[in-house]
């Protein structure tokens, strides 16, 4: 009777096989690491507006108006300040000094430029940080006219706080809140048409990336730059 014998790999052969296993993973590990932080990025963010959102649904409601500019939020800084520790979970209060939340500097997109919280946000702006680790300061509160449609709060965000990168358009936006609770941006020409060039200029100029959340919410909640 024969015993037929499976023939197995050879030594040579296992190492051949392992070097090349070895040689795809380096080429496509870094993408598959920066596609995932990319995701959590874009959902720490989405997360931010969410909160925003429906926190302005629950001051109209709770205030019995027909607008946020009709409540103490529209007050001044730190009416929207009491606005956000009311309705989110605010686990730090970091007063006037954004770096108390923030990041100490923040790099352009392609990392040619850097600019400091201070400069780029204000150094007595209010800030606070949230349960979930973001970061978020109240960069002004504006009236209706020309420029700002419906009023508006700007916040600058960063979803992570001070953890890296801290690039703007990465991890670091801005956004306004209008008085009707509407979240958005301020800029008349600010739309899905322009909203990619205006995130590349402004990004890789280390401008906190009002646009690129534009762009990021008319792709379909991606960062495709």
């Amino acid at each position: 009777m024969k015993i037929l014998c499976k023939k197995g790999f050879t030594l040579s052969e296992t190492l051949i096989t392992l070097g090349i296993i070895g040689v795809i993973s380096v080429l496509t590990l870094p993408n598959l690491i920066s596609n995932y932080k990319t995701k959590v990025y874009i959902s720490q963010l989405q997360k931010v507006y969410n909160q925003i959102s429906n926190a302005a649904a629950a001051a109209i409601a709770d205030e019995r108006v027909d607008a946020l500019d009709q409540t103490y939020v529209y007050e001044d800084a730190e009416g929207a300040i009491d606005f956000l520790k009311k309705y989110l979970k605010v686990a730090r209060d970091c007063g006037t000094t954004p770096t108390n939340c923030f990041a100490s500097s923040y790099k352009s997109l392609d990392k040619s430029a850097s600019v400091s919280t201070a400069e780029m946000i204000g150094a007595n702006t209010r800030c606070v940080t949230l349960n979930t680790g973001a970061a978020i300061c109240v960069a002004g509160v504006y009236s209706q006219d020309g420029y700002y449609y419906h009023g508006g709060i700007s916040f600058v965000i960063d979803v992570n706080g001070k953890s890296a990168p801290n690039i703007n358009g990465r991890d670091l936006f801005q956004f306004e809140m209008y008085s009707d609770g509407v979240i958005g941006t301020s800029y008349i020409e600010q739309d899905a048409a322009t909203s990619g060039e205006r995130c590349a200029e402004w990004a890789n100029s280390a401008s906190y990336g009002g646009s690129c959340f534009t762009k990021v919410v008319a792709d379909g909640w991606k960062m495709d730059y």
